[in-house]
């Protein structure tokens, strides 16, 4: 719930993670900036991203990763063809999503198209026409759950307060909204109907909650951004309140649809005066109440709804059942004559609640008799059902046993030579580790040197000329089609960037870029990585090359063109599973 826009590009709003965590912050949001254009994301702004994402991931906070015009330049005009810019940024979303899914960012796509038009030109224009963001947001959906299936995917905040555009960007999907979360940015809408006052800013935040959520297909939302400077409610103790109050509205009144606020912005130094701190550092009044919020969470959870039964409040005990008729009582002795007082007589409201109270009774049988016809009514069904279970259960009791399905019967390990203790390794220097469970991939390489280069060779190299720990890879498949094991599986060897804490590395002997592997090398391959497989529980889709994951020339140009030899490798995989 407790969400903050920062920008790491930025000296003044990259905040140190230990401070964002001790701040109560659990999801920072940023942009990933790339003005490179071409097929490929900007190697350097993956690093600068997978360190980043990392370090607020050790922290325990998440991050929400805004893809816009800056992380893809030359956006047509508003009026053009988007068609061409779309696929090329729905593919960089793809690449962007493939390499950071270790640190489990989601994206959100786009920010504010619906954004007022008159900025159509200006220096700030993230307008979209409600048919291309459609499109972009279909291709980038599926662009990024194809390269990291866990990602969620997150509509760019709508600023418009208009619900009806996101409806029209629907119709325009026929019905359809491919994203995970509903976002918007409700600026200038009040956290409560009466506060400030009845007549600020644009509306009340609840009722636009409630819009979105309608029109969203009921999605959980997200509020991406939401802040307040002074002049609009006051000064910098009435932001600070502002901000209290509209983390205590969305807390106790709307915590079953919106799972995020992320409150804007960490500093001055990023837009000028939204910052919890000035662009200075040093906090504002808005930075404690930041962390007040975060404490008084406890305080603000709605309690528990409890139905409220039906009239009578206390349901008074049924009428009691009806009885033989009472004999009249014997008259009494004659007495003498006396005027008698005249008798008291009811007040007409005591009747009038007499009546009112025997029609709730009569109401209250009524309803009685109801349930208990009902009651019946399913009594009748089980017994029913019970009847069809007990012949069912007869049938099988008499029918002869049917054979099931065996599951496919376990591989046998492949003949696997440990040379593990046998390769150089650096005097001081380890990989880190992990447990088995952590993997979740396997990633194909090849030496690109002659096959005759061995893994001996390859560790000494690591270690002596590049200081490494040691040789990078698990597996070493030999010309001739032999299984080397190099590392253990626990240990987190480097050969695939980002995705060395969940990818086992197997190298392939040898430069496929104008050959291919030998039948040997194929074959030792396929019975390896299918056995693997089976023992970490993966899939045949869990399978890449190298080149597949970054831009890189490994396992070679014949991997995927030419020879095509991981269609032929893959094909063998299968066979065997």
């Amino acid at each position: 719930m407790y969400g903050l826009n920062i920008d790491p590009n930025n000296p003044t709003g990259n905040p140190d993670p230990s401070e964002l965590k001790q701040l109560g912050v659990e999801i920072v949001r940023y942009t990933f900036y790339d003005r490179s254009g071409g097929d490929q994301v900007d190697p350097a702004r993956i690093d600068f991203y997978s360190r980043k994402a990392k370090g607020y991931q050790d922290a325990g906070i998440e991050s929400l990763i805004i893809l816009t015009y800056d992380t893809y330049p030359g956006k047509p005009p508003f009026a053009g063809n988007w068609d061409d810019y779309i696929n090329r940024f729905a593919r960089r979303a793809g690449q962007i999503a493939r390499q950071l899914a270790p640190f489990r960012p989601a994206y959100q796509i786009w920010n504010e198209p619906d954004h007022d038009r008159a900025n159509i030109g200006t220096p700030y224009d993230p307008c979209l026409r409600e048919d291309v963001f459609g499109q972009m947001l279909r291709r980038t959906h599926d662009a990024i759950k194809a390269a990291d299936p866990r990602a969620k995917t997150v509509i760019g905040g709508l600023a418009s307060g208009n619900p009806d555009w996101l409806s029209t960007v629907i119709k325009s999907l026929g019905g359809d909204l491919p994203a995970d979360i509903v976002a918007f940015h409700p600026y200038g809408q009040r956290p409560e109907k009466n506060w400030p006052n009845s007549n600020w800013g644009f509306g009340f935040v609840g009722n636009l909650i409630d819009d979105y959520y309608k029109v969203g297909r009921r999605k959980t939302i997200w509020i991406t951004e939401m802040g307040a400077k002074p002049g609009e409610v006051g000064g910098n103790e009435e932001v600070a309140e502002f901000l209290r109050r509209y983390y205590r509205a969305v807390i106790s009144k709307y915590s079953d649809k919106v799972e995020e606020l992320i409150w804007f912005c960490y500093s001055d130094g990023m837009v000028n005066p939204f910052g919890l701190k000035n662009e200075q550092g040093q906090p504002k009044p808005a930075y404690d109440a930041f962390r007040q919020a975060v404490e008084a969470r406890s305080q603000w959870q709605p309690e528990p709804v409890v139905a409220t039964p039906p009239q009578p409040v206390t349901p008074p005990p049924p009428p009691p059942a009806p009885t033989p008729p009472i004999a009249p009582p014997p008259a009494p002795p004659p007495t003498p004559s006396v005027t008698p007082a005249p008798l008291p007589t009811a007040p007409v409201q005591d009747l009038s609640q007499l009546i009112t109270q025997t029609n709730s009774l009569q109401s209250l049988v009524q309803q009685l008799r109801a349930q208990l016809a009902q009651l019946q009514s399913q009594v009748q069904q089980l017994s029913g059902q019970q009847s069809q279970l007990q012949t069912q259960l007869q049938q099988l009791l008499t029918s002869p046993p049917t054979s099931l399905p065996l599951p496919p019967s376990p591989l046998p390990p492949p003949p696997i030579q440990n040379i593990t203790g046998q390769l150089k390794r650096h005097p001081s220097l380890q990989f880190p580790t992990r447990s088995l469970d952590q993997i979740q991939m396997i990633v194909i390489h090849h030496t690109a040197v002659a096959p005759t280069v061995g893994a001996d060779r390859i560790a000494a190299h690591r270690v002596d000329k590049q200081g490494w720990p040691g040789i990078g890879y698990h597996y070493f498949i030999t010309a001739d089609g032999q299984i080397q094991q190099t590392n253990e599986l626990t240990t987190v060897a480097t050969h695939a960037g980002n995705y060395n804490p969940i990818a086992i590395g197997i190298c392939f002997a040898g430069d496929f870029t104008a050959t291919v592997p030998s039948p040997e090398q194929i074959k030792a391959g396929a019975q390896l990585i299918a056995w693997l497989i089976q023992q970490r529980q993966l899939s045949l889709s869990a399978v890449f090359g190298y080149k597949e994951l970054i831009n890189t020339q490994s396992p070679g140009l014949q991997w995927d063109s030419g020879a095509r030899w991981g269609d032929q490798l893959r094909a063998e995989i299968e066979a065997l599973l």
